[in-house]
């Protein structure tokens, strides 16, 4: 499955935490596509060329960001995707496997904009 390598797939149940992420980066240049929970978001990566990289909270209704990343990592056309958790967790559940990096909420912008460079070989 091809990749899209300017587009970043945002997974967060908050409508407003979306927002102001997906508005974060499109000010950076990047495309966005958003999903308020796993099922949204795995029907999304099924259905385009893959994003060049996924945030996604863990803590979600309908499916959570662990039962996403158990389809993700499952599914050879998108165990690949960069993942990086953007999350109110804390440490207080580990991080599901195939994870890149880990962001606590609020988000330091500038911790996300380095992860997205080198995740999507921007800058």
């Amino acid at each position: 499955m091809s990749k899209r390598p300017n587009r970043v797939l945002v997974v967060e149940d908050h409508a407003d935490s979306r927002e102001l992420l997906a508005e974060f980066l499109e000010a950076l240049g990047y495309d966005v596509d958003v999903a308020g929970n796993g099922v949204e978001a795995l029907e999304q990566l099924r259905g385009a060329p893959l994003p060049a990289a996924m945030l996604l909270d863990l803590m979600m209704p309908v499916m959570s960001g662990w039962e996403l990343m158990q389809h993700v990592r499952a599914d050879p056309t998108l165990c690949s995707l960069p993942v990086v958790v953007v999350s109110g967790a804390g440490d207080a559940h580990p991080l599901p496997e195939g994870i890149r990096g880990a962001l606590p909420k609020p988000v330091d912008l500038n911790a996300l904009r380095t992860f997205l460079e080198a995740a999507t070989r921007r800058g």
